[in-house]
């Protein structure tokens, strides 16, 4: 069975904090009394701004509602709720409701539908509670993580099986009011395999999470920097807590690395135990733009406090995309000696249903081109800017279409800095190959 083992790891690496050191400390002390997460429930509209006509018809009832907040009426299409008769109204009218307010971190009112609907005997559902807990990430409440674990213990006390969804939502609490630690005390309470094994976007929200804190970090470095002043030396004091500063900042870069080197491995163990038919009810992973971004941002970032680290971006995008090896031989014939390796990204979207055309797979988009293309730039690597093109071209040419006419110019600079001549071959799509 995998295992997801970096994340010990990561744990170890983080500066100390005072948080409690488990997930059960947490859930102890966020409900043990539910009267200090108290957050006032404000009643929902029962009054409209014009006349409706009430559907007596759950579906219809739904379907008016998703109408009315679609003219930008949220109060209106609530009112139209509470007007209606309890026998007209259902589970998914409510997960409607409490959505709608959780869009904008309105956690009052989301409580509020929340209880408004269990008055009327329908019982919560899965989506219900991924609904709420993301309302406690974007509220400003100070009291909105306490209330998110409050929320997330009590859904086993509704008969409901919390779901990676779920998981997921509380994980974004956390990366929102950052608490590096607390998500990664969580995620390493998951399964590596079943169906609470992290998906791409539980990977996300702890990379994402990684990013956040060595930049808060990134930034009260050059802060204590600056406080020195540009003539004087920094005092003894502000010395040592330089070397902590940057000492957290290159473990935590560590820790990013072991985790993004555990979300590959666990991909591949997927991939390859669904070609044995070993894994019946574990999602596969694949890498899409966003996730990329957030691992190439966070190279960006240290790039100026240490090369070295910055350019591991480089190796990543290059472990990714899998640049172009063929750029440097002379005849057609050498090229095709060369023999082609399919790119991470799209061998990983082999194990993908292609029934699903909800998800967006899409691995490249101007971003993504942008932040490559800037680390090469920043590192004097032209040879790999080209080759990092080429490779899109050859693997991702139809991903990489609507972005040609942006990046062409910063291409042919490319060419003429890394002096490599560039054939009529080298522009287009002759050497495309399909993908996903």
């Amino acid at each position: 069975m995998f295992r997801l083992a970096a994340v010990r790891a990561c744990i170890r690496a983080l500066p100390t904090v005072s948080v409690d050191s488990t997930a059960s400390a947490l859930r102890r002390r966020y409900t043990s009394d539910t009267e200090e997460i108290w957050i006032k429930r404000r009643p929902l509209p029962t009054t409209t701004s014009v006349e409706y006509t009430i559907p007596s018809d759950p579906y219809l009832l739904a379907k008016k509602f998703q109408q009315v907040v679609c003219e930008g009426k949220l109060d209106d299409a609530v009112a139209i709720v509470m007007q209606s008769k309890a026998r007209n109204q259902s589970a998914v009218v409510w997960n409607l409701v409490i959505g709608e307010y959780a869009k904008t971190g309105r956690l009052s009112r989301a409580l509020r539908g929340f209880t408004e609907m269990r008055k009327r005997g329908f019982k919560p559902t899965q989506s219900t509670f991924t609904a709420l807990l993301k309302a406690c990430a974007i509220s400003d409440s100070a009291k909105s993580a306490q209330m998110a674990e409050h929320l997330f213990a009590s859904i086993k006390e509704h008969g409901i099986e919390p779901s990676i969804l779920n998981f997921n939502a509380l994980l974004s609490v956390y990366q929102h009011k950052h608490d590096l630690k607390a998500i990664l005390n969580w995620f390493n309470d998951l399964p590596g395999e079943g169906p609470h094994a992290p998906i791409l976007e539980t990977y996300t929200i702890v990379l994402t999470a990684f990013r956040r804190e060595i930049q808060r970090q990134l930034k009260e470095l050059e802060e204590v920097k600056a406080g020195g002043g540009a003539e004087n030396k920094p005092s003894f004091g502000d010395s040592r807590r330089i070397a902590l500063v940057k000492e957290n900042i290159h473990n935590m870069f560590g820790s990013m690395m072991e985790l993004w080197e555990t979300f590959i491995e666990d991909a591949q163990h997927r991939l390859q135990s669904q070609k044995t038919q070993q894994l019946h009810d574990t999602k596969a992973l694949y890498i899409d733009a966003h996730l990329i971004k957030v691992v190439l941002k966070i190279c960006h970032a240290i790039y100026g406090e240490n090369r070295s680290l910055g350019r591991q971006g480089l190796k990543i995008a290059e472990q990714v995309y899998g640049f172009d090896k063929t750029l440097g031989s002379r005849t057609n014939s050498k090229a095709r000696e060369i023999p082609r390796t399919i790119p991470l990204a799209a061998l990983l979207l082999q194990g993908v249903s292609n029934n699903d055309t909800s998800t967006d797979y899409s691995v490249v988009d101007g971003n993504v081109v942008d932040l490559v293309l800037g680390l090469c730039s920043r590192d004097t690597q032209y040879t790999k800017a080209i080759r990092f093109w080429r490779s899109l071209e050859t693997n991702f040419n139809a991903q990489l279409d609507p972005l040609r006419k942006e990046f062409e110019p910063r291409i042919k600079e490319f060419y003429a800095r890394a002096n490599i001549p560039r054939t009529d071959s080298d522009v287009g799509t002759d050497r495309q190959h399909p993908s996903k």
